[in-house]
């Protein structure tokens, strides 16, 4: 319905030959009154669950999360500096330097906030041995707790912004970006300003702010956790991962 639709158009054509294809294409194309669905909430966990998938592989698969936060929530910057900095930072995150350059455990190791008009989730993913997977596990919940436990460093903060002021003009060096940028500007009400309000929102957040929303929005005591491999050799939860079903 074109109540319900965002359209944008990014190319060599000036607003009013843009709407003129717009009432040519699209004129006809009539409104209509939806009735509001009910969206429930999920059921916040009490204790971990663990859900195991046994496949003869040689690796484990591991996802451990829970729900997030959605993109129009005001925490979204501290968020993402604090997320960078805990795992979605490459080769520079806490995740990373813990997971695979001092134990080895794994090639890569990543985490991720899936924020949409409502909360998305959070999640930990990683692959490893067989018989690493709960090393892997508690490695895992132990980085997610140290960054709730105490500040992150100034180097660790400065760097985090650096980066994601520095990569946002990426998000932008097409027509095709702009055009998926724009869309969601608009879909999350953020309002044009928002190019020129993002680097000043990611600057703004302090050691305070990452200390805070990670203490308000990782659940290092309630999570999912799936692992799909081995079990008889992984052996989830016999070794301190996964204490929850």
């Amino acid at each position: 319905l074109p109540n319900q639709a965002i359209l944008v158009i990014v190319g060599d054509i000036n607003a009013h030959e843009a709407k003129a294809l717009v009432l040519k294409y699209f004129g006809n194309w009539q409104q209509r009154k939806l009735s509001a669905r009910a969206h429930p909430r999920p059921r916040p966990l009490s204790q971990p669950l663990t859900k195991l998938i046994d496949r003869e592989l040689t690796q484990s698969t591991i996802l451990l999360g829970h729900v997030g936060i959605s993109r129009t929530n005001p925490d979204y910057y501290a968020v993402s500096v604090m997320n960078y900095i805990l795992g979605a930072g490459g080769f520079s995150s806490r995740l990373m330097d813990s997971i695979r350059d001092r134990q080895g455990l794994a090639y890569g190791v990543y985490s991720s906030f899936d924020a949409n008009l409502m909360p998305g989730s959070f999640v930990v993913s990683l692959q490893t041995r067989s018989d690493t997977t709960n090393q892997a596990i508690t490695a895992v919940l132990a980085e997610i707790n140290a960054i709730r436990d105490e500040e992150v460093s100034d180097e660790e903060l400065d760097d985090a912004k650096a980066y994601l002021v520095g990569s946002f003009p990426l998000r932008l060096d097409s027509v095709s970006k702009l055009a998926q940028v724009l869309g969601l500007v608009e879909l999350y009400g953020l309002g044009l300003e928002y190019f020129t309000d993002y680097p000043t929102l990611i600057n703004e957040v302090t050691k305070a702010d990452v200390l805070r929303v990670a203490k308000q929005y990782l659940h290092p005591e309630r999570y999912v956790l799936v692992v799909v491999g081995d079990q008889a050799k992984a052996k989830v939860g016999q070794a301190g991962g996964g204490n929850g079903r």
